[in-house]
């Protein structure tokens, strides 16, 4: 039996005229159809036009449970990446009725790959400590609309927090019934610099600044959300012997760290040391002694880790009489990291 074809070059629906008497190059219905196609050779005639097809559905898998739970109807896409050369896809996703977890609400960013049909979960977040935020904190009156991938780097933001970035060639773990637990973000600061001596120091430094009542020295700002400032106990200026010392500020901690407010992350060039102090967001006493170690990450697609073992700091006397300790100190350890002037830095324990 011969193939019977039909073209339709006038490219025209006729629904008016009865079927029987509709004139050659046109038609009475079509569906999911396309003229002067390039997908085949025939120019000119119609095909069937290649719709939509669901590729894939994301899922949350318990790690306690390994229950896989699907994410809920509210679920929305606040941003995309396209790389084109890789043919992958990278989504970011946010759901803010979750149904497991404290917070009521799940983060992820994810990929996915045409060639292999692949999907990475890179990053999933149901809660960062706290019960009430979310690792990524996604937040859906802000979409992410700066994204860009370099080399294996896929750098965000979304206006609400921090310039972020992820490694691609990373799957973030999330919490475990092993005990595992991922970094949670503690301060956010941009860094800034000052010479004092011949001395540099980069980093934040708001806390015990000399001398009394104009200080010089104060360097850095809080970023959101750390930005509240916690002032220094007692009244106008601390004196120490015959040192003058002005009563600053700490930015309030995050998470696990919401007792204490961070008066000094610094880096000296000189010693590629710091120094680290802090605060406690009430009373007066100093938080006294013990350790943090974590990570850090700067906007300028750099990170390392650090540690400082603190203890209580000097003893001051304010304008009233009062004796103060009201810091607790030590000195910075960092590995594969040098702060840099306005980069702002993600401190994580």
């Amino acid at each position: 039996m011969g193939k019977y074809q039909r073209n339709f070059i006038r490219g025209r629906m006729n629904k008016s005229l009865d079927e029987r008497l509709i004139p050659k190059g046109e038609y009475i219905d079509a569906l999911n159809v396309r003229l002067g196609s390039t997908e085949a050779s025939e120019i000119g005639s119609v095909e069937s036009s290649k719709g939509n097809t669901v590729l894939t559905s994301l899922i949350f898998t318990d790690p306690t449970t390994l229950t896989e739970l699907a994410l809920s109807s509210s679920a929305r896409t606040l941003g995309v990446y396209e790389d084109g050369a890789n043919e992958t896809i990278y989504w970011f996703v946010h759901d803010p009725a979750f149904l497991l977890g404290d917070t009521g609400k799940c983060d992820m960013i994810v990929s996915f790959t045409t060639t292999t049909g692949q999907v990475n979960y890179h990053v999933i977040s149901i809660d960062d400590g706290s019960g009430i935020l979310t690792t990524l904190n996604f937040n859906p009156e802000h979409l992410i609309t700066g994204v860009n991938l370099v080399s294996n780097l896929l750098f965000f933001t979304d206006d609400f927090n921090p310039p972020r970035f992820i490694n691609i060639n990373n799957l973030y773990s999330i919490p475990s019934d092993a005990g595992t637990v991922a970094p949670i973000p503690v301060w956010y600061f941009t860094a800034g610099s000052t010479v004092q001596g011949g001395i540099e120091t980069i980093g934040f430094d708001q806390g015990t600044l000399s001398p009394c009542p104009n200080p010089v020295g104060a360097i850095g700002t809080g970023v959101a959300p750390t930005v509240t400032q916690i002032p220094l106990p007692g009244t106008d200026c601390y004196t120490l012997g015959t040192l003058t010392r002005s009563k600053g500020f700490g930015i309030q901690g995050l998470n696990n760290s919401n007792n204490f407010a961070l008066t000094s992350f610094t880096y000296l060039p000189s010693t590629g040391a710091g120094e680290f102090t802090m605060i406690n967001t009430s009373g007066i006493s100093n938080p006294g002694s013990g350790s943090f170690s974590g990570t850090i990450t700067g906007n300028n697609a750099t990170s390392g880790t650090w540690e400082v073992s603190y203890n209580p700091g000097n003893t001051y006397v304010d304008s009233t009489g009062t004796v103060l300790t009201p810091e607790s100190l030590g000195q910075i350890t960092y590995t594969g990291i040098t702060l840099v002037d306005t980069v702002t830095y993600t401190i994580n324990i």
